[in-house]
């Protein structure tokens, strides 16, 4: 589903996780063989999958095959099955959930998504459904942010009054709010924030026996949530409100310091503790957030009265910085042959690994739908730009795990709208006798996923996420490239 959320790699990884619970034992059953089994396996389990649908009952066992089918990649089966469930359940989750796709989310203007609710919630109502009010949450949260961004608050605020799943209601609160923010509508958009805020910390704080994955994925957002929220405190010069709040946060969650880090330094500075809003600055400089240095200069010389030992202290903390992040890299460490491939580029040319030996590769996996991965591309563009005069050092884009037909159309439209230099791959060519692509060869379980290749075609670095700051990511990769460059020393 097309939606905008908070994160939607986070909401796509639980979605996904409920889905498994959802499938029972009957997938994790087949889970071995859906991981690690032979095209011929695949086969086999795929013909006793349309054995059984003859004889089921519910609209969930069309579902879990459903699943199955999905997870094996027999996409021909999967449509017939899905075919012959929306036939018999006509007003089941399945046609609800193609109308969702098919018909809401490609309405081209706000009203024809609000004349699409009002057919769903008449056909599919929502009280038929009471498990799944999570995927009516979507729908309402993406009705909101349409009238949002037209400019109707009073209807945003009407559809996001309607989401049922407290530990999701963050994620539509919070966009529209920043939607009116921005547009100046401090007033309207101030309680959305809080709103999203205190769900958050409710979750957050509850007890650890008392957190499942509903409270774990809602306390995540908090930091977002809050600095929203505060910098409106911030804004209107409530810094000792402000401040009652990012130190409650600190203390409830001392591992979302980062995320508050700059709503805090300017409240403290609101509030005339300069020394401690230097501290901040300091952490947040040797964690390569550069963004900050002209504050941090400014505040040098207020506390100091002058510039002199400035540009040692700077020099000092970027040390600090580098050396923070091989520290880091060593955590990354692996030493193990790469797996060979040979793939399709934009242009429809192969490119193998063994063609780059000599080199270091820099593999990239990602997908057009994973913000996470879009999130790092400023940053691995940046690096891969220093880079540019190297000969010996290549990165490539493994373009993987898409959803839809016309994939390769739409990474190139991707690629070409936001003028990124990269070296792309699809990842799409089937092993043929496990049916594996290159990912799970080289163990993907999540992207964005790198790996560093050295001249040998050994993998030297794994890591897995990504950070929006371009500076940091630049500095990693070139500590694991240079490192990479260097013989394995065991």
């Amino acid at each position: 589903m097309k939606t905008t959320i908070l994160t939607i790699a986070l909401t796509f990884a639980l979605a996904n996780a409920m889905a498994q619970k959802a499938s029972g034992d009957k997938f994790q059953k087949y889970l071995p063989i859906i991981e690690k089994g032979s095209i011929a396996q695949k086969d086999s389990l795929t013909n006793v999958l349309l054995t059984e649908i003859k004889g089921y009952k519910t609209e969930q066992e069309f579902r879990t095959t459903i699943n199955i089918l999905r997870s094996l990649g027999k996409e021909e089966q999967q449509a017939s099955v899905e075919a012959i469930a929306k036939k018999k359940y006509p007003k089941g989750s399945l046609t609800r959930d193609a109308f969702i796709t098919n018909v809401f989310y490609n309405a081209p203007t706000v009203q024809e998504k609000e004349k699409a609710y009002h057919d769903l919630n008449k056909k599919w109502p929502a009280k038929n459904f009471s498990e799944e009010l999570l995927t009516y949450d979507y729908v309402l949260a993406n009705l909101a942010q349409g009238f949002a961004n037209d400019g109707n608050a009073p209807k945003a605020i009407h559809y996001l009054g309607e989401m049922k799943e407290k530990f999701w209601r963050g994620n539509g609160y919070l966009p529209v709010g920043q939607i009116l923010l921005s547009a100046g509508d401090t007033a309207t958009a101030a309680p959305l924030l809080k709103t999203a805020m205190d769900d958050s910390y409710y979750y957050l704080s509850l007890p650890e026996d008392q957190k499942d994955n509903k409270a774990r994925f809602a306390s995540m957002g908090y930091a977002s949530s809050m600095s929203a929220y505060v910098n409106i405190l911030v804004a209107q010069k409530k810094y000792n409100d402000a401040l009652g709040y990012i130190e409650n946060a600190l203390k409830a969650a001392p591992e979302q310091a980062d995320g508050l880090a700059m709503v805090y330094y300017k409240s403290l500075m609101g509030t005339g503790r300069k020394l401690e809003a230097y501290n901040i600055l300091t952490k947040l400089y040797t964690k390569g957030q550069f963004a900050v240095e002209n504050d941090l200069k400014k505040l040098y010389l207020e506390l100091n009265g002058s510039a002199q030992g400035y540009e040692n202290f700077n020099a000092s903390l970027k040390e600090t910085l580098t050396q923070n992040i091989r520290d880091h890299i060593k955590e990354m460490e692996t030493f193990k042959p790469a797996p060979n491939f040979e793939l399709l580029n934009l242009k429809g040319e192969k490119v193998s690994l063994a063609s780059l030996k000599g080199k270091v590769v820099v593999l990239d996996f990602w997908a057009t739908w994973c913000q996470p991965c879009v999130r790092s591309f400023p940053g691995m563009k940046a690096a891969q730009e220093s880079y540019a005069n190297d000969k010996d050092v290549q990165f490539l884009f493994m373009n993987t795990w898409e959803r839809d037909k016309n994939y390769k159309e739409n990474v190139l439209a991707f690629i070409t709208k936001n003028n990124y230099p990269f070296e792309v791959l699809f990842d799409d060519q089937k092993d043929p006798q496990t049916g594996e692509v290159m990912a799970a060869k080289f163990g993907v379980k999540g992207i964005p996923a790198k790996f560093i290749i050295d001249k040998e075609g050994n993998i030297r670095y794994f890591l897995t996420g990504s950070t929006p700051n371009v500076d940091y990511i630049k500095l990693e990769m070139k500590e694991l490239i240079e490192a990479a460059k260097k013989p394995y020393k065991g």
